[in-house]
């Protein structure tokens, strides 16, 4: 969702602009004409980042059933589209509750490993399917929940134009003028200058959007801006650590000139949430 419109070094640029204007014209017309397709779009990505994220758990030793996450991560959003956040998170429940089922049935059918072992590795997937639901189709159904609301198209627009805005100055900003690292061991490309072009474009855009979409005053925004900025930063860095981690570059390679549906989540994931809390304390109805 969040397209910035440059190329990380070794990308292609060429490919990045145009992958990143076809997914803002997807995102954009899912939004604007018709909500019922913002669900089909958010269910495809949190499918896709599912998958994804569950194949790179696998480097490590973490096996989660890849089917089940695929199809619950699909099921979980119109579910919330229809059920709000009771069958939201019944539906999550549900897919933690499936995962560990199907890990059950196909440790019991291999029976290969010495049962202290197999217990050992059954906690730990037990353990990544959780973290797995909770990460990926968890906070992307939170866009869903946004959606629900009468001008729930405008809340998703500020949500992924303002992270867009912080994701991309950050970026512009630390390639262009970065020198002091923010945080080496984690993400040894973030800067201080680059944090500072994020804030900068964050607040212009909550501010803007909050004041032309709902006439609310500056000072909303400007907060609104603040806790997007902790979030947003937050889970890029928090994706920056699971990478290393992991030991993989890139979640994915079927966005060209991006890498993975998951590196283009890292910072909407964990500001849907924040965005959502956000209008049930402000903007209730």
């Amino acid at each position: 969702m969040s397209t910035p419109p440059v190329a990380a070094p070794g990308r292609s640029l060429s490919k990045s602009i145009i992958v990143g204007l076809v997914l803002g014209v997807v995102f954009l017309s899912s939004v604007l004409i018709y909500k019922e397709l913002f669900m089909a779009f958010a269910a495809t990505v949190a499918a896709f980042g599912a998958w994804e994220l569950s194949t790179a758990l696998r480097l490590k030793g973490w096996y989660v059933p890849r089917v089940p996450i695929v199809v619950g991560s699909t099921l979980i959003m119109p579910a919330t589209f229809y059920g709000g956040p009771t069958l939201q998170w019944l539906f999550a429940l549900v897919i933690v509750a499936a995962l560990i089922l199907w890990r059950t049935v196909h440790l019991l059918w291999e029976r290969r490993q010495a049962p202290s072992q197999a217990m050992r590795q059954t906690l730990g997937d037990f353990s990544a399917a959780a973290f797995l639901v909770a990460y990926v189709p968890l906070m992307t159904s939170f866009t869903i929940l946004l959606l629900r609301r009468e001008d729930g198209a405008q809340w998703v627009l500020t949500l992924v134009i303002t992270v867009s805005m912080i994701d991309t100055f950050g970026y512009l900003v630390g390639r262009t003028f970065g020198k002091t690292k923010l945080a080496p061991g984690v993400s040894p490309k973030k800067t201080w200058e680059g944090l500072l072009g994020s804030i900068t474009a964050g607040t212009i855009a909550a501010v803007a959007c909050t004041h032309f979409f709902f006439g609310s005053p500056w000072w909303l925004g400007l907060l609104l801006a603040g806790v997007l900025l902790l979030s947003a930063v937050f889970g890029d860095l928090a994706e920056s650590l699971i990478k290393r981690d992991l030991g993989v570059k890139d979640m994915g390679s079927i966005l060209p000139g991006h890498g993975g549906v998951m590196d283009r989540l890292d910072s909407v994931l964990p500001s849907a949430l924040v965005t959502y809390l956000f209008t049930v304390l402000f903007f209730a109805v």
